[in-house]
């Protein structure tokens, strides 16, 4: 059985997922991680521990993306702000 995942198929799921997800903010994306955390602790202390088990999966990669995406925000910045120092 061969390896599906190659480097050129990753770089391509990379761009299509940054060109879908570029368009939300990351400050969307960590509240809505955040948020899914909260209502799955809710759940949790209402006994419905089915439906807070699936909330809460989707919390982590909600955050791990608004990071990614807040982090990659502050690269481009400091980057931008080099490029405006360097060139006065």
């Amino acid at each position: 059985m061969e390896n599906l995942i190659t480097s050129e198929n990753f770089e391509s799921l990379k761009q299509n997922v940054e060109s879908i997800l570029s368009d939300i903010p990351a400050n969307y994306l960590l509240g809505a991680g955040a948020a899914a955390w909260i209502i799955s602790s809710g759940l949790k202390s209402f006994g419905k521990e089915d439906a807070a088990s699936f909330i809460e999966k989707w919390s982590l990669p909600l955050l791990t993306v608004g990071l990614y995406q807040k982090l990659a925000e502050t690269t481009e910045n400091k980057e931008a702000i080099a490029n405006e120092y360097s060139s006065q």
